[in-house]
């Protein structure tokens, strides 16, 4: 009773502080109502309640989403599918140390693929690379031509198709030929797209003088190997 007393005795000293947060004349109409006095007491025993935070914007997520490849940036084939009439085209170096950028097209029918490069020489404008598929990765390389295989250059070494199909190397085991005075180390070139109607396609497979070719690199294949000690 006593503390009740002295919790009224306390809300009539701060009544004329009606604006105060522990306030005794809420309402500031000059009285104390009772629900004004009870709210009073129980503000001077228990504390006045604090105000209610108010929730702000949710916090923002400045971290940048991870950039994916999409099927843009790579061959839409692999070397085990047939690619029909597209052609995946790349850019790149033949050698390291000299020479310069070369586009090339690829093309496959999942069992042998061709490779055309533009050489940038009025002759010849294109050579070619064909190869044995192992994988939808990667194949034997078999021979080398300037005439879309009319005649054949036997040559070994690989040809893969790396990085997602992103990237096409050509690596022969010794080089085949040079461009200006520049060794055929390797070629290693970056996508750029799917063509059907540049210069290099008119020339490479997925037309009927490609597909003359593959025909023609399937023969020399499988031609028999003459015994050089028969009469």
């Amino acid at each position: 009773m006593r503390q009740l007393l002295l919790a009224v005795a306390i809300v009539w000293l701060v009544a004329d502080r009606a604006t105060a947060q522990c306030c005794g004349d809420c309402n500031d109409d000059g009285s104390v109502t009772i629900n004004e006095l009870i709210i009073a007491v129980n503000n001077a025993i228990g504390g006045c309640n604090s105000p209610t935070p108010t929730q702000g914007p949710p916090p923002t997520n400045t971290r940048k989403p991870t950039a994916t490849r999409t099927p843009n940036d790579r061959c839409p084939f692999s070397l085990t599918d047939n690619s029909g009439g597209r052609l995946c085209s790349f850019r790149g170096r033949y050698n390291r140390g000299c020479g310069t950028d070369l586009d090339s097209v690829l093309a496959t029918n999942g069992t042998l693929l061709s490779v055309a490069i533009i050489t940038m020489l009025q002759n010849p404008p294109v050579v070619y690379f064909e190869a044995r598929v192992d994988s939808a990765t990667s194949a034997t390389l078999t021979g080398w031509s300037t005439d879309n295989f009319q005649t054949i250059n036997p040559t070994a070494g690989t040809v893969q198709l790396n990085d997602n199909q992103s990237q096409l190397v050509i690596f022969p085991n010794d080089p085949p030929f040079m461009i200006t005075g520049c060794n055929f180390v390797q070629y290693t070139g970056a996508f750029t797209g799917v063509t059907g109607s540049s210069a290099a396609a008119a020339a490479a497979p997925g037309d009927q003088q490609g597909e003359d070719g593959f025909d023609r690199l399937r023969a020399w294949q499988d031609r028999p190997i003459p015994d050089l000690a028969a009469p």
